[in-house]
C-alpha cells in the first residue's frame, strides 16, 4: 500500500507515518506539496474540513497513492471560545474519512492576534513563545500544555479517529440502499 500525505510539513508527515504504520506496517509513505485551497488560518472547522480534504485529493492523484492524506489546523469558534483546531481527511478515491479534534482554548492575546491581526497561529505563537516555526515542532498544542502534548500527537490521534472505518468496517456497514461515502 502507498500512501500520500499532501503535505511536506515534516510534523504532518511523522504523524501520518506513526498513526498509519500500526494499521499498515508495510506501507510505502510519499509527502507531496498539496495546496489546502483555504485561507492560511482556517477559522472554522468547515473551511479545515475543506482544506484537509483538498489536501488528501490532491496528495492521491499526485502520487498514484492508494490513500490520501490531508492534515489542516486552524481554529474554531466553539461555545463562543476561540480554539484550536485540527483536521484529518482521507481519501481513497471513492470515499472520504473524517477526524477531527485538539481543541485548546486560545489563551487572550493569541486570540487577539489571530482573530485582529489575522496572524496564522503558528506565527502567533512564535511571537508568544519567543519560539520560531513552532508549527514545524511542537505547535500551539505543545506550547499551551508545556509538552505534556504535541501538534504531532494530536495529528496521530486525529489520524486515527479519521481510520475508524478501516479498522472496524462491520461497525460502519450499513444495508446498500441507505449506504452513503463518508
Amino acid at each position: 500500500m502507498k500512501i500520500a500525505v499532501g503535505s511536506r510539513n515534516p510534523v504532518k508527515i511523522a504523524a501520518a507515518r506513526a498513526a498509519m504504520s500500526r494499521l499498515y506496517p508495510e506501507a510505502e509513505f510519499v509527502s507531496v506539496s498539496a495546496d489546502s485551497g483555504v485561507s492560511a488560518n482556517p477559522r472554522s472547522d468547515e473551511e479545515a474540513i475543506a482544506g484537509a480534504k483538498n489536501r488528501a485529493r490532491q496528495a492521491r492523484e499526485k502520487t498514484g497513492a492508494d490513500l490520501g492524506a490531508g492534515l489542516e489546523g486552524g481554529t474554531a469558534d466553539i461555545g463562543g471560545r476561540h480554539m484550536t483546531a485540527g483536521w484529518c481527511a482521507l481519501w481513497d478515491g471513492r470515499n472520504f474519512y473524517l477526524g477531527g479534534g485538539g481543541h485548546i482554548a486560545l489563551p487572550p492575546e493569541a486570540d487577539r492576534m489571530v482573530a485582529r491581526e489575522g496572524l496564522e497561529l503558528g506565527a502567533a505563537m512564535d511571537r508568544l513563545s519567543g519560539g520560531e516555526n513552532t508549527k514545524q515542532k511542537n505547535g500551539a498544542i505543545g506550547i499551551l500544555t508545556a509538552g505534556l502534548s504535541s501538534r504531532q500527537k494530536a495529528y496521530e490521534d486525529i489520524i486515527v479517529y479519521a481510520l475508524a472505518p478501516l479498522i472496524s468496517p462491520e461497525l460502519y456497514a450499513a444495508p446498500a440502499e441507505t449506504t452513503e461515502p463518508a
